[in-house]
């Protein structure tokens, strides 16, 4: 006998997700682009360095680099960094994938405390949407793989937004995880950014179900555990170099917006704009679909997520200076937003946008592996030509490993694209399985070729190959030495102080018979007296060109 059950009496669907598959792209996705590369521009040397300091026994309040006080950033990535390479490196791993480590530890707390938020605040199920749509981001592939302190930033976001969802049933636990994510806030970026996310909390007071004892009291917890440890880094900073807390008061306490005495407001009119088209892509056009069923998503997840997009717009649009990774601050609400209505996706678009990540990271795979046999064996001519104009120091690489790591990566995700009856949910899926493809593809098949472009080992090792070996020796045991000024050659002290065993001096020039100059390409003059030995630079590039001079007689070059 046949009998009609209404819909909304018809049993639910059982759940065709698994977990663990989240678990395995999440984990996936964390590694490419970690392990084992020489330090990139433009963060990287400068934290490497600052890091070298501190476990040579310098200030632990106030990092060197090359030479010069770090006060441009707060120093917890520096402290995490340390502490690991001296635990792991070199026994386990090299100093720079012990030191990335870091940047792996948060990105992994950040990613749970935001797929914790989603729970929270969707239900069952969403935190996994959420995750899936941050990993699906352009910006956070870029933020979350190498060496930056922008990464313990998103964790202290992930963290404070959390806190905020678990306001209503969890005290003690809001309190605390409010007031840790302020602290990771403030010491991987400025009081700019600390002072944002705790407006974001208190802002909460405005709707009448945060106007609650209990979330003031989770404030005032936050405030009282939270303000003595913000102080503890400034106030320790201050006694042991009062001029290194007066550059930084002055400078960069404010971050984007400067130091206390020259703060700047304003910029260029449309770039976050500009840069959130494809920074936060595919969460904003998610978000918007969530806007336009805004009826059936519940006033607290649009009380969240709103005040922290309109306070984080307006914190854009105040700030200064234009780094892309600014607007991480959007990208955990339109994510949330973005998971609200994930499962009400009209069909036509779950098919375009499945469509088009299908034909966009198939097309990437193509051209990546292409790509690869180009630059190792010749075919296609033309491709083989061009990556060789880009990266000139690169020498064929065969190693079979990632090449095994690529082709697994490649048949998984093919594996994964080939599924029937898809969903809003597997399309942000197969969207985020193709960015970890191709991010995977480059960071196994291009490692090597990107290493001859972007670090500067090949140009110390040319350095040191053109020495004559007894002036390599007499460099080496410090008999003689290497003079670098700090001031005008930065980027030499960092690249010849990461890669290179020569005994460098940055205080004495008259001690040294050797100076390593930075000029521009069309410069290459030194004073009499002096002779050049070498030049190099890294490819294609027109500014840092390092030329190394000997000194015949005795007269200053400067």
């Amino acid at each position: 006998m046949l009998t009609y059950i209404p819909p909304e009496r018809r049993p639910a669907n059982k759940p065709t997700e698994k977990p663990w598959l989240l678990l395995l792209l999440a984990f996936v996705w964390l590694w490419p682009g970690i392990i084992d590369h020489d330090l990139w521009k433009p963060n990287e040397p400068v934290l490497h360095a600052a890091i070298q300091s501190l476990l040579a026994g310098g200030n632990v309040w106030v990092p060197e680099v090359a030479g010069q006080v770090y006060v441009e950033q707060p120093p917890l990535y520096v402290w995490v960094g340390s502490v690991l390479q001296a635990a792991l490196s070199p026994w386990l791993m090299s100093e720079f994938t012990a030191i990335r480590l870091t940047t792996v530890i948060f990105m992994s707390i950040g990613l749970a405390c935001a797929g914790g938020a989603g729970r929270h605040l969707l239900g069952r199920r969403h935190g996994r949407s959420v995750v899936l749509i941050l990993i699906g981001c352009v910006g956070l592939m870029l933020a979350g793989h190498r060496m930056d302190a922008w990464a313990i930033t998103f964790a202290g976001f992930a963290m404070s937004l959390y806190a905020m969802t678990r306001a209503n049933d969890h005290t003690a636990w809001a309190g605390f995880g409010l007031a840790l994510g302020w602290v990771w806030v403030f010491l991987s970026s400025s009081l700019s950014e600390l002072f944002l996310v705790i407006i974001i909390a208190i802002s909460m007071l405005v709707f009448a179900r945060w106007r609650s004892r209990r979330y003031a009291m989770i404030l005032v917890m936050a405030l009282l555990m939270a303000v003595p440890v913000l102080c503890v880094w400034p106030y320790a900073m201050y006694q042991s170099n009062p001029a290194a807390f007066a550059v930084w008061w002055q400078h960069y306490a404010f971050g984007g917006f400067g130091g206390w005495n020259h703060s700047v407001l304003g910029h260029e009119f449309g770039y976050y704009f500009e840069v959130a088209l494809w920074y936060v892509f595919p969460a904003w056009p998610l978000a918007v679909w969530t806007f336009m069923k805004r009826d059936k998503v519940d006033h607290r997840v649009w009380q969240v997520c709103g005040v922290w997009l309109l306070i984080g717009v307006l914190w854009l649009g105040l700030m200064r200076e234009t780094y892309t990774e600014n607007a991480l601050i959007l990208l955990l609400p339109l994510a949330v937003l973005g998971a609200a209505q994930l499962d009400s996706l009209r069909r036509g678009a779950v098919s375009f946008l499945n469509w088009f990540g299908v034909m966009l990271f198939g097309a990437l795979a193509i051209f990546l592996w292409l790509g690869f046999a180009a630059m190792n064996f010749g075919w296609p001519a033309k491709l083989a030509e061009r990556s060789a104009y880009f990266s000139p120091y690169y020498h064929p690489d065969f190693d079979y490993f990632p090449i095994t790591i690529a082709l697994l990566f490649t048949l998984l995700w093919l594996w994964a694209v080939t599924r029937k009856h898809v969903r809003g949910r597997q399309a942000v899926t197969n969207w985020a399985a193709g960015m970890t493809l191709g991010w995977s593809l480059l960071m196994t098949l291009f490692l090597p070729w990107l290493d001859a472009a972007k670090s500067y080992r090949p140009v110390v090792t040319q350095f040191e190959a053109a020495l004559h070996p007894n002036t390599l020796q007499r460099l080496q045991n410090g008999s003689d030495c290497l003079y670098i000024n700090a001031k005008d050659n930065k980027a030499g002290v960092l690249a010849w102080q990461a890669y290179s065993s020569v005994n460098i001096n940055m205080e004495d020039a008259q001690a040294c018979h050797y100076r390593l100059l930075q000029l521009k390409a069309d410069d290459a003059q030194v004073a009499g007296g002096w002779q050049i030995l070498w030049q190099g630079h890294r490819p294609r590039e027109d500014y840092e060109h390092f030329v190394l001079v000997h000194k015949q007689q005795f007269d200053a070059l400067f």
